[in-house]
């Protein structure tokens, strides 16, 4: 028996990352982009990358308060690509800089307070 699935059925193509990259804080996002080698993150980066116009298209016909699970996953899975894809786009060797700030220095906050920005928000 397979598992239910985890995005919208529109999305059942990056179903296959949903339970490994849809992360739902910042932190699990960072965390994850620093231990994955580059190979795994180029084929999360390659699947996410023709597919990201449709995923933002689909999740904003949703306020973000009232997402379904479902979307709500896609949602993340879209937010972990965004945060993690400058290795790739950057041509670097490693997801990791040694001469930055020791990753458990930082401090990681809840989501921004600020409203939800819909596109009649923007027009006006």
């Amino acid at each position: 028996m397979s598992a239910a699935p985890k995005l919208p059925p529109e999305f059942s193509d990056l179903e296959r990352f949903a339970g490994e990259w849809a992360l739902a804080t910042e932190k699990e996002r960072y965390f994850k982009l620093l231990a994955t080698d580059l190979s795994k993150l180029r084929a999360f980066f390659d699947a996410m990358l023709p597919r990201a116009p449709a995923v933002v298209a689909y999740l904003s016909r949703f306020p973000a308060a009232a997402m379904q699970e479902d979307a709500r996953r896609l949602y993340d899975l879209m937010l972990t690509f965004v945060e993690t894809a400058h290795p790739i786009e950057l041509n670097w060797k490693a997801t990791n800089i040694e001469l930055t700030v020791a990753a458990e220095r930082l401090e990681f906050h809840g989501p921004s307070a600020a409203p939800y920005v819909t596109q009649a928000a923007i027009e006006k």
